[in-house]
């Protein structure tokens, strides 16, 4: 929890400090991210780790729902290895805001699937931070809450 704290205040001191605007539907940008964060919740679901590792930095900070932080080598490792069955991953809900060289995207996802034999259903907020380096959009540090209603 405290590590999904930091994130978040993280994102909302580089927000605030940097005069920014918040992207309507028809902005390129807003557009490029929001196609990149379909496009790696189709990965997460496919456990696409090729997909995944080219939209990732290589400095990624991943922090699960539980708050466990993982390095971008440990996401890709335990997607690769995990038992977890995902049904279904998906955003109901995105906001994007960009500053910069850099997009904050923070929204709603659910998750259903198997995961030890039992079934499963998560409905979490998540945030991902995005910047614009050597020439492509990637990932740069992404959290998830635990469950919401």
């Amino acid at each position: 929890m405290k590590m999904i704290a930091i994130v978040w205040a993280i994102a909302w001191a580089t927000t605030a400090m940097i005069p920014g605007q918040q992207l309507n539907s028809n902005s390129g940008v807003a557009d490029k991210v929001r196609d990149l964060e379909y496009a790696r919740f189709d990965a997460q679901h496919r456990k696409d780790n090729l997909a995944l590792d080219a939209m990732f930095d290589n400095a990624l900070v991943w922090v699960e729902p539980n708050g466990v932080q993982l390095t971008k080598a440990d996401y890709l490792a335990n997607l690769r290895k995990s038992s977890i069955n995902v049904v279904e991953i998906s955003p109901e809900s995105m906001t994007i805001r960009a500053h910069g060289t850099t997009a904050v995207v923070f929204g709603i996802y659910r998750e259903r699937g198997v995961r030890d034999g039992q079934a499963y259903v998560l409905r979490a907020r998540f945030l991902d931070t995005w910047a614009f380096k050597n020439g492509k959009w990637l990932c740069i540090a992404a959290a998830a809450t635990s469950s919401i209603s």
